[in-house]
């Protein structure tokens, strides 16, 4: 009560100087206004007319003459306009005493009954402790209510069945609640709308779920499409790798996740997340590749613990190649490096692509690793590892051209302007290769 009084108080202590000073403006002596008298008019007129006649010599308009002669006409008139002065006529403002009067009165009490009728007085009081923990407790005990939300949501997509972000967020708000019947009929509308990889990758993976987890089938064949389209694709690369770790295709698991970690900048929060899993893959395939620790006590035949045909398909260098072995001599190797002249054309960031192309012309890369310009010169080796496509390796090709771009936009698909450099043909095998970065691309 005591926070209410003080504040009413100052309120009307705040709207009573507020109203003093209005009334002292309407009742002091109001200022004296003199008209301008006739005399002072003429001298501006007769100066004006005397500035047109200056221009309008000055233009050449008027000659030396007749310019003279007038300035000494307009002189005399000018003289015998002001010969009197004329006294200016006083006008005084009158004071508003009863305008002021109702100000004072009114102003102050309406302003105090305004806000005690619109206001809130009571905020102004704090609210006890208990009050403030009843109202928080009763806030932490209502959650969001996710069936809630989802069943407005339905209503509002049937009455705007063209909302394809609406479509999207209900599939993925199903995909969470585990409603993946629910999910999938969102997602086909939404691909009805707009038939994007990336909606088709998320229809993909709710059909994995329902299939417990395993890709084979619809997933896998739309994961191979999107890749066959785009082989650049974040998002299939990472689905891809999950299927095949899925499928204990380990080696097939750690090439989709290279490649895709070859697309991420070294600050991107998913780098962690894609080195944790690829150490993961490497540490499963160095137990596939390494016998039994004691077979012959057992009386059993030594065999790779590789889980049979399901890894089979993993090759050999590869599984050797993550497992720490021997290096396969099915890869092409060198260095890499930028002609001197060009940079001062370049900026360290600038991405580099290091990649090798069939030698018969065709142009998806079979392997290719992404550096900056910053790690020039950099020696590289282009292997299976390094495949785009698990059915396309450097190891099935014999002779490759082997090239170097570097693209100011990190775009993978070669833009006018990049700078590049090519070998070749070389045969699958080279080593101690020279490639210079020295061309500009048309």
């Amino acid at each position: 009560m005591t926070e209410l009084l003080m504040f009413l108080a100052v309120t009307l202590g705040m709207a009573l100087c507020v109203a003093g000073v209005v009334v002292w403006v309407l009742l002091r002596q109001g200022p004296v206004v003199t008209s301008a008298s006739q005399s002072q008019a003429n001298v501006k007129v007769y100066r004006e007319q005397i500035l047109d006649l200056d221009r309008e010599h000055a233009n050449g308009h008027l000659s030396d003459s007749e310019w003279q002669q007038s300035r000494d006409e307009l002189s005399v008139r000018l003289l015998q306009d002001t010969a009197v002065e004329d006294e200016p006529h006083v006008i005084t403002q009158a004071q508003s005493w009863r305008t002021a009067v109702v100000i004072a009165l009114v102003f102050p009490m309406s302003a105090l009954a305004l806000y005690i009728w619109l206001g809130a007085p009571e905020a102004i009081s704090p609210m006890p402790p208990a009050a403030v923990s009843a109202e928080a407790a009763t806030e932490q005990a209502a959650p969001p209510n996710l069936d809630q939300i989802v069943e407005n949501l339905a209503s509002k997509l049937q009455a705007d069945p063209n909302n394809l972000e609406g479509w999207v967020l209900l599939g993925r708000t199903h995909r969470s609640m585990g409603n993946l019947d629910a999910a999938l009929s969102a997602f086909d509308r939404a691909l009805k709308l707009n038939a994007d990889d990336e909606l088709i990758l998320a229809r993909a993976e709710v059909l994995a779920a329902k299939n417990q987890g395993r890709f084979d089938g619809e997933p896998w064949r739309v994961i191979r499409e999107v890749l066959q389209r785009d082989p650049q694709n974040y998002a299939a690369l990472l689905l891809a790798g999950s299927a095949s770790y899925a499928n204990n295709r380990y080696a097939d698991a750690l090439e989709f996740w290279q490649r895709a970690r070859l697309l991420l900048a070294a600050d991107h929060p998913d780098v962690p997340n894609l080195i944790e899993a690829m150490s993961t893959v490497q540490a499963k395939m160095k137990n596939q590749a390494s016998p039994p620790a004691t077979p012959a006590a057992q009386g059993a035949p030594s065999a790779p613990a590789s889980g049979g045909a399901a890894a089979g398909t993993a090759p050999a260098a590869a599984v050797a190649s993550a497992a720490g072995g021997a290096a396969s001599a099915l890869n092409v190797s060198g260095q890499v490096r930028l002609s001197a002249a060009l940079k001062s054309q370049t900026s360290p960031t600038d991405v580099v692509f290091v990649y090798a192309v069939p030698a018969n012309g065709e142009r998806m890369p079979l392997a290719l690793l992404k550096t900056t310009v910053a790690q020039l010169p950099l020696k590289f080796t282009l292997d299976d590892s390094s495949a785009m496509l698990p059915d396309r390796k450097l190891s099935g090709a014999s002779q490759v051209l082997v090239k170097a771009r570097v693209s100011k936009s990190g775009n993978a698909i070669p833009q006018s302007g990049d700078w590049e450099g090519s070998l070749g043909p070389v045969k699958v095998g080279a080593t101690g290769l020279d490639l210079e970065i020295k061309t500009q691309r048309p």
